[in-house]
Order: structure tokens, then sequence, then C-alpha cells
């Protein structure tokens, strides 16, 4: 698998002030970084030619024209819509949408946990799991479904925690946001201006930002303290969230464990309502 713009860019140390500069302009540029020439680089970044491609080749390309085309290809992956992907083909047999989904979705998992960073995934769960740091959660459209999933769960384990309801009401309900805030935001395939709007704003305000997406090259990166990537397989027209969701529970198992009395507590609070709100009907009723 061909390491991403971003990959490459965090692999770099020791940066001279030319280079440093030349990453933070490739990441704020993208993706329109694709699409921009040699002449283009050297005058918003102010750097010289030069410089330019003697970082490009540290980054692993050959020269700026094999950047440019790489760059390019990553956006054309990375940023196609529903209707630019062809109807899968099925083969003939009992069920065969069921297993060919099945399979797919367990290759995808596992190239999820052959490319994951442990280090990153305890960070994360631990920001989680830190009650005393308000956390806000934010997504779009299928996302912010999960994400509401999560969000119950969520209140097992942990107080403090705001699911953000919409861009129309994400002012009101971030006028608490502080340097001590986590903002945690999850994104598949495009690239949601609410969420981007609410990282950027977090980040003003000095909170902790942690994305989870599919998207190695999704321009959210730049606004992210924290990223934690999910594969997907890019073919199908409606793409599986099963590693997007297997994700999410394993923040909600890790989140337990770093505060394993008071996600009892608060399960017993959870079900002692329930049981007065009338809710279920369990065996002993």
């Amino acid at each position: 698998m061909t390491s991403s713009l971003f990959e490459r860019l965090a692999q770099l140390d020791r940066l001279t002030d030319g280079e440093q500069t030349l990453a933070r302009y490739f990441e704020n540029s993208y993706p329109k970084l694709a699409f921009q020439n040699l002449e283009t680089v050297v005058q918003g970044s102010g750097v010289s030619a030069t410089s330019v491609t003697r970082f490009v080749r540290r980054l692993g390309y050959s020269d700026f024209r094999d950047f440019s085309a790489s760059v390019k290809d990553e956006v054309k992956a990375n940023f196609d819509r529903p209707l630019q992907r062809g109807r899968e083909s099925v083969s003939s047999g009992p069920a065969t949408e069921m297993i060919q989904h099945f399979s797919r979705a367990r290759t995808e998992i596992e190239q999820t946990l052959d490319t994951f960073s442990a280090e990153q995934f305890d960070e994360v769960a631990d920001l989680l799991a830190d009650e005393s740091r308000p956390l806000f959660l934010v997504s779009v459209a299928t996302g912010r479904t999960l994400l509401h999933y999560f969000y119950l769960l969520c209140k097992y384990h942990r107080g403090n925690v705001h699911m953000l309801s919409g861009i129309d009401m994400n002012s009101h309900e971030l006028v608490d946001l502080t340097p001590d805030s986590v903002v945690f935001a999850t994104a598949f395939d495009g690239h949601p201006m609410p969420v981007e709007a609410t990282l950027k704003l977090a980040r003003s305000r000095g909170a902790t930002t942690i994305l989870v997406t599919n998207r190695a090259t999704s321009p959210l990166r730049i606004y992210s303290d924290h990223v934690l990537l999910v594969q997907t397989d890019s073919t199908p027209r409606f793409k599986s969230r099963a590693t997007m969701l297997l994700m999410l529970e394993s923040l909600l198992a890790a989140m337990e464990n770093r505060a394993p009395e008071r996600t009892l507590s608060r399960t017993k609070l959870v079900e002692e309502g329930s049981d007065q709100l009338n809710m279920f009907i369990w065996p002993d009723q």
C-alpha cells in the first residue's frame, strides 16, 4: 500500500525551517495542492523551487512531477462519490450478497488491525475516559447516527459528555468549550464542513481534537491532534461502516477498562432509571 502524503509528512523528523514551512503549506493547501504547479507552490510557500524539489524527494517522490501525479491520484481516490462508483457484480448462488459483504468486511477489519497505531489508540482511550475533561461529539449523516450510538453507550462509562445536535445549534452547545475539553469527531468518505468548522473552533480555544476516519488523506487531519484510521474497500457504491463501528466499540471497551468501578456504578443507575421509567420487561418482573 503506497504511503499517503500525510503519512509521509508524519514520518519526517528534524525538519529545517524551510521544510517546516513547506510541510505546513502542503497540509493547509490540501486537496487543492494536487492542482498546483511548482511555480504556484513556490509563490504560496515563499520557499525556493530548489528547496521544494529537494523536499518532495525527501518525502520519497522522484521529483515534483511524480509528487504532483501521486497527490492527484490520492485526491481522486479519496474524494469520489457514490455515483462515481460502479455497481458491484454479484456471483450467482444462495445469499451471495451477504457472503460477499461479510467477506469484504473481514478483509477491512484485518487491514485495519494491520495498520492501526496501538500507541495512538491508547492515547485516545485515555482522553475519552478522563471524566474531568468535557467531551464533545460531532459528526454528520450516517457518521452522526453511529456516533449517537457511541454517545448512548458512553453514558454508561462517564459523565460530562455532549452530543452536538447540528450546525444550527453547535455555537450554543460549544459555548462551554474550554482548553480542557476534548472534541471527538468522525468522518466517513466525505469532507463534512460542519465537522471541519467544529475542529477549527476547538483548536482556536485550545481544546484537544480527535478524528476517526476512513480517509487516509482527509483534510480534517490538519485540525486533529489524534487520528484513528479505519480501512474500507474503495470499490462498492455504498461502503460498509463495519470497521468504523468496531473502532467506536473498541474505544468504549477501553474506557470501561480504565474506570471499571465508575462504569459499574453508572450502569446500575441506568438500569434503575430504566426500571423506574418502565422501559423494558425483564424475567424477574
